[in-house]
């Protein structure tokens, strides 16, 4: 099968095809936080350990020649991999070099790179990073919380939030910050995220198109509806929803983006964490004066959680923790979510022709299948960081066993891991039908994302009020701001 993917910065209106799946743009996405780093992190990686990245010993080679022009390769990409260090040189610099490949592969072409590796390479070591390409790999990282661990993410957050949750092992700490979580943002809350999120995105859409020109639905309704349920359910609001939007997205580029820990990224982060904290502060005091224990949103039951003593530890900073983790994980994402969904359906008339129906039908049920499907296209992020907390051996028992080093970084890639024919049936076909587990948006296991559920509800219902207009469609490329979209502008004939 010929498949052919372009992802560049500019709008390219003419359409390129993964099989029967058509893509027309693909924008920047979170992999540039890895390829930032990538030649720092393997100079520093092949001058401790002396070499050039290469499989180990437990990987059987089964690329053949290592020559880009062997005219019968299946796996020319490798090759090209290969041949870096076949060229010799100094070991940091090929390890650079190699590394800086891999980078643009993810980033360009993504989907033919992840065949190579899952057919070919399935777990690619590295100095400086393991890459795991098969869902099976994957799961295994994703599911063994004792072993690989989310620790990288703990010292970025802490002066700006402190520990959330997201950044802590599985220990006595975590399960007392999940437990609390869990008792005040409930699954049972979701009819009424649904209501709020509708009712604005609704409200929204209605007044934007009142016009005939286009209009950004970005900064008005991406980034704002989300704002807005962090006001009426979690019961955190700013001054005004722009500051929320800028204290959201600074703390977000420090906690996952700022790898190499640039004080000019730390920063605004760290002025955004104390003004939120601050903007709670007096949030939690008017609560407290005005004794209102009527209010149920997230804030009322910490705090009546916290009167009852019925929970150690939570202390101001432990509510103030989990209201600020809770907002901050979920804005930019759910607006990256929405327009790179939008993006791929743009891409696919008689998708979007499907999901405009399910719409107008108010079959949340599909549209929201057809949702996630569309982002298993285009994920917000290709994949996983992990640090190896032991030596462990993955795919025991598999001809492609590796022994992965205590201290290794791992990428889990899962945008591959959806991709991968040994369990998805025809992965290369749009298939909205597929069963929940094929998708890992929200990875998997006890360190799955924790606001999937409402995730799952408010990214579908944002959009769904725009796929009920007649003649949607694009005007141009989305803007961004680094990883983030910035404006994405549309038109409709109402």
């Amino acid at each position: 099968m010929h498949i052919e993917i372009r992802m560049h910065d500019g709008w390219q209106p003419k359409t390129d095809t993964i099989g029967c799946v058509r893509l027309i743009w693909m924008p920047h996405c979170d992999i540039y936080k890895f390829a930032r780093v990538a030649r720092w992190c393997t100079l520093m990686c092949a001058e401790k350990r002396g070499r050039a990245m290469t499989t180990t010993d437990d990987s059987p080679d089964v690329t053949g020649a290592h020559n880009t022009g062997a005219r019968n390769s299946t796996s020319p990409i490798l090759d090209a991999f290969e041949t870096i260090a076949a060229k010799g040189g100094d070991p940091k610099e090929i390890a650079g070099k190699q590394f800086q490949f891999i980078m643009e592969q993810i980033r360009g072409n993504a989907l033919p790179f992840f065949t190579e590796l899952r057919d070919n390479r399935p777990i690619l070591q590295s100095p400086m990073a393991t890459l795991v390409a098969q869902f099976r790999d994957v799961e295994e990282i994703l599911h063994r919380e004792q072993v690989f661990s989310v620790s990288p993410y703990l010292p970025r957050m802490m002066g700006v939030i402190g520990p959330f949750v997201l950044s802590q092992d599985i220990t006595p700490s975590y399960d007392h910050d999940i437990s609390v979580m869990r008792l005040v943002v409930r699954r049972e809350d979701l009819p009424q995220v649904k209501d709020i999120v509708s009712r604005h995105a609704a409200e929204i859409v209605r007044e934007l198109f009142q016009g005939r020109g286009p209009v950004d639905i970005v900064q008005t309704l991406t980034r704002k509806v989300p704002v807005r349920l962090a006001d009426e359910y979690f019961g955190f609001s700013a001054p005004h929803d722009e500051q929320m939007m800028a204290w959201a997205r600074s703390c977000f580029r420090e906690f996952f983006i700022n790898l190499l820990d640039n004080p000019e990224i730390r920063a605004p982060a760290v002025a955004a964490g104390a003004e939120m904290r601050e903007r709670l502060d007096a949030l939690l005091a008017e609560r407290l004066a005005s004794d209102d224990e009527g209010k149920d949103d997230v804030m009322g039951r910490l705090l009546r959680l916290q009167r009852a003593g019925d929970v150690a530890g939570l202390d101001n900073d432990g509510v103030c923790r989990t209201l600020m983790g809770l907002v901050i994980g979920m804005v930019e994402t759910t607006s990256q979510a929405a327009v790179q969904a939008l993006l791929v359906l743009f891409s696919m008339p008689d998708v979007l022709a499907r999901a405009a129906a399910a719409a107008k039908a108010d079959d949340d049920d599909a549209l929201s299948d057809l949702i996630f499907e569309a982002l298993r296209f285009r994920p917000i992020n290709p994949m996983v960081a992990r640090v190896a907390k032991e030596d462990y051996r993955l795919g025991a028992g598999e001809r492609h066993q590796t022994l992965i080093r205590k201290g290794t970084t791992v990428f889990a890639l899962t945008w591959s891991a959806m991709f991968d024919p040994r369990v998805l049936d025809a992965p290369e076909e749009f298939r909205p039908d597929r069963p929940d587990y094929h998708y890992l948006h929200f990875a998997t296991g006890l360190h799955a994302c924790y606001g999937r559920y409402i995730s799952r509800i408010q990214i579908p219902q944002i959009l769904k009020p725009l796929l009920k207009l007649t003649g949607l469609r694009p005007t141009g490329a989305p803007e961004f701001d680094g990883t983030f979209p910035e404006m994405f502008r549309l038109a409709a004939d109402i």
